[in-house]
């Protein structure tokens, strides 16, 4: 009878221990959208003189779609001087509604620039894209626009690049 005991216990370990998993779920799928880069482009004028663009990229890094409502998400893109207060002077605001999973978007401000300036060339400006949400995106009922990761919606960037260009 011990050992009748003994052995039912066992192979009742052995079922339960050998039993697939319950959990049948997918896995989780998110968007997360990215302040990915700021890069710079010029056209020379003379040398130390011309137009700059700067131009912010955006991209969903998750693997599900971005899909939201008009007005609930901007990309906003600062220039803050020397001195200033933060976030600085908004040069730039897109609105946008989807961006795809692995797809980018993309800000663009153009301006004069005099890299011999000392507002410029001496102490150059930083710029900076952020996305904003709606305070309540995340009460909205829509999963769809929740961004899974808030830590990497801003990149900030000194403009020095700008003069780099110029120099070579």
């Amino acid at each position: 009878m011990k050992t009748l005991k003994i052995l039912s216990i066992l192979c009742f370990t052995v079922l339960f221990v050998t039993c697939d998993s319950d959990d049948d779920s997918a896995p989780i799928v998110t968007a997360d959208l990215e302040a990915t880069s700021i890069t710079f482009s010029i056209i020379k004028d003379t040398d130390l003189a011309g137009t700059a663009t700067i131009k912010g990229i955006i991209t969903n890094i998750g693997d599900a779609d971005f899909n939201s409502s008009i007005g609930q998400q901007t990309i906003n893109l600062y220039q803050r001087n020397l001195g200033a207060s933060a976030p600085g002077d908004l040069v730039e605001t897109i609105n946008f509604v989807n961006i795809a999973a692995g797809d980018s978007l993309a800000i663009r401000y153009t301006r004069p620039w005099n890299a011999s300036s000392p507002a410029e060339g001496e102490f150059p400006p930083e710029y900076r894209i952020v996305l904003d949400y709606d305070p309540d995106i995340f009460i909205d009922g829509n999963d769809n626009n929740d961004d899974v990761d808030l830590t990497n919606n801003e990149l900030t960037v000194s403009g020095s690049g700008i003069n780099d260009l110029f120099r070579n």
